[in-house]
């Protein structure tokens, strides 16, 4: 079987998958008997010289020209989002099948371009758009389809899981952290994205809506990045056995939702806190699998390049009928899900252990100095009162703690 395919961007991704296309081509085909040709490849400069071979494949900065050639399959790994969105509902239009990497423009149009493919009878595969080369998205869709899933947690961004890991081993403050990694290209000249949640947000809101089955916007999930994260609190809490991550949260809270991406701690014992540096993780709660965990890398070249390429090999192989678009949105929960908290007052240590006390709050001194408190799981209705009482200098979240 002959595919012939469109790659739409020649960048890091869009290399990764015509240099992985060669050197796996046999393999590709034994395994599957799929034999993928590209055949043309759009870039917004066509004198630039390429890392990859493109050699027999027609290099054009016309997406008109693509659009009218006969291709099987567009292969979109550009970036971009309305102008995007138009071009790919382009392809589906015609029923042609499409793979993307894009989560940005997903987060926004999703439901449109499924809606689209599931009118023309066609399919738009996503799963190198979240944690790059771990095969979650499929996992969701196929592998843990008869479980009622009630929570979808993990470190979704490399650049901030880098930037916390240099701070908790070497001790760097965050603006330090953040040059060494945009010196070595895990962050961009303006990291925003990255470190202020964005980024997390989107892939926190595709994996939400596959979970749950529900329509979802961007300003339902809350944020809160990692750009005022004081080394001081993370070597306190190492002392206590708490390790910062930046943790994108879906839960179904008595069916409605909260979605977050916030710097949470968690005990050095739990298997995130062994995800370091630029590494990826997803936690899924099924009621019948019970907690899975996937692990491996986020993001570059090839790693992406392969989850591109497995979507594609999929769209060939497995007969598949177009997915469903949720038809009902989700709500948000009203009320934030209890929680044991990370507290560092600017305070009297004995006017705040009076107060939590009146409040039947327990909780362990983690430094007398700094009055800086671990709490047991309390409501958010008690976590504003402490709030509303006291100058607190940093709050935190503490995952799986009672």
């Amino acid at each position: 079987m002959d595919k012939k395919i469109a790659l739409l961007g020649m960048g890091t991704v869009g290399s990764g998958v015509v240099n992985l296309i060669r050197e796996n081509e046999d393999l590709i085909h034994s395994s599957t008997g799929v034999s993928f040709k590209i055949t043309h490849v759009l870039v917004t400069d066509t004198t630039k010289t390429r890392t990859a071979d493109v050699s027999g494949i027609r290099v054009t900065d016309d997406i008109t020209e693509i659009q009218n050639a006969d291709i099987d399959l567009a292969v979109e790994v550009m970036g971009g989002i309305d102008s995007t969105k138009d071009i790919i509902n382009k392809f589906l239009e015609k029923g042609i099948t499409v793979v993307t990497a894009n989560k940005d423009m997903l987060a926004v149009h999703i439901d449109e371009l499924e809606k689209s493919a599931a009118q023309n009878n066609t399919a738009l595969y996503y799963e190198a758009a979240v944690a790059g080369g771990i095969p979650i998205i499929h996992t969701i869709q196929h592998s843990l389809n008869a479980n009622k899933i009630s929570k979808v947690m993990g470190i979704l961004n490399g650049t901030t899981n880098y930037i916390l890991s240099k701070m908790a081993f070497d001790g760097w403050n965050y603006d330090d952290a953040l040059k060494d990694a945009q010196a070595i290209g895990y962050a961009e000249a303006d990291p925003t994205a990255d470190v202020e949640g964005i980024d997390a947000a989107r892939k926190t809101l595709l994996l939400a809506r596959l979970a749950f089955d529900k329509k979802f916007t961007l300003d339902q999930v809350k944020l809160n990045g990692i750009s005022t994260v004081d080394i001081k609190d993370i070597e306190l809490a190492k002392s206590a056995g708490l390790t910062l991550k930046l943790l994108g949260v879906a839960e179904d809270i008595e069916g409605k939702y909260n979605l977050a991406v916030e710097p949470i701690f968690v005990e050095t014992t739990h298997q995130l806190a062994n995800v370091h540096y630029e590494k990826n993780a997803v936690f899924v709660n099924g009621n019948m699998i019970g907690e899975a965990m996937f692990y491996g890398p986020g993001a570059g070249s090839y790693e992406t390049a392969s989850a591109v390429v497995s979507d594609m090999i999929n769209s060939a192989v497995i007969q598949t009928a177009a997915k469903n678009v949720p038809e009902e949105n989700g709500l948000l929960s009203e009320e934030l899900p209890d929680s044991a908290y990370y507290l560092r007052f600017n305070e009297s240590l004995h006017d705040v252990q009076a107060f939590l006390s009146s409040l039947d709050v327990q909780f362990d001194i983690i430094d007398t100095q700094e009055v800086t408190l671990r709490t047991v799981k309390m409501s958010g209705t008690v976590l504003q009162k402490i709030k509303d009482a006291f100058a607190v200098e940093a709050v935190y979240k503490i995952n799986g703690a009672e």
